[in-house]
């Protein structure tokens, strides 16, 4: 329907320009989102009832995903014009703007997917339909109001408010369902990972390039190198590679983890 939207109001050529930025958006994030569907959600089936278990599960999701989320986010948004211009050709490089509003709504949709998958492990179907139904609502009228008003640019924006408001109702409802709250290390993980974003998306939108680059990709490196960390210390050292592994013995003390 947005593409319809999109081919109506701005032509062809704006068409293509969305589609590109939507395949090149949703290429990092998708396995993060796929992981959620083949492993995660059938976990969090098993310990529907366990409202501990349960609100746990959906913590240590969302900080993995938000650690494997963060540096390619950040990446993706410093070099958004040589992203696009790699994938298709120099000609798409206006698609640069509505890719980088993409990548913010891919961020909060790595945040709230988790807390979606509560009503359906609980068998909520009809809450979980109301819910996913209203947000299709919002993100149909946000990219009618948005396109018209801001051009292509409006596609992203539409993205990334449809998934504020998803945010709004997604967290309300998991509260009631199974009485969830964001542990100390997502909300502090989460609003710092926010606030690098933005700061990198306010910088490539408003600096000059030589300014811009190096802003990116200083905070790519840091957020990569953070991210990076942690999830050695949340991931079995036998599950990981066996050159990753030597690194994470290394620097571990105790090949002891957390995270199941």
């Amino acid at each position: 329907m947005v593409r319809v939207i999109v081919l109506r109001k701005l032509g062809s050529e704006a068409m293509g320009l969305y589609q590109s930025a939507w395949t090149v958006g949703g290429l990092y994030i998708s396995f993060i989102l796929q992981a959620m569907g083949a492993d995660f959600y059938p976990r969090l089936t098993a310990s529907a009832n366990d409202n501990t278990t349960c609100n746990r599960m959906v913590n240590e999701q969302v900080r993995v995903g938000l650690l494997l989320a963060g540096p390619g986010v950040i990446a993706t948004l410093t070099c958004a014009p040589l992203v696009t211009a790699l994938f298709y050709s120099s000609r798409f490089h206006a698609a640069a703007g509505v890719l980088r509003w993409f990548c913010l709504g891919t961020t909060l949709q790595v945040i709230t997917w988790p807390l979606g998958f509560i009503s359906l492990a609980k068998a909520r179907a009809t809450l979980f339909f109301w819910s996913d139904f209203s947000w299709t609502a919002v993100y149909l009228l946000l990219s009618w109001v948005c396109l018209t008003y801001c051009g292509l640019n409006g596609a992203g924006i539409a993205y990334f408010a449809a998934y504020v408001f998803h945010a709004i109702i997604t967290y309300p409802i998991a509260r009631y369902l199974s009485g969830f709250r964001w542990s100390r290390q997502n909300a502090i993980t989460g609003l710092s990972l926010l606030l690098v974003i933005g700061l990198v998306f306010c910088g490539v939108s408003f600096l000059p390039v030589y300014a811009a680059a190096p802003l990116g990709v200083l905070c790519a490196i840091a957020v990569g190198l953070y991210s990076g960390h942690h999830l050695l210390q949340l991931v079995p050292v036998e599950r990981l590679p066996s050159a990753i592994r030597r690194i994470a013995v290394a620097r571990r003390p105790s090949p002891g983890s957390n995270f199941t």
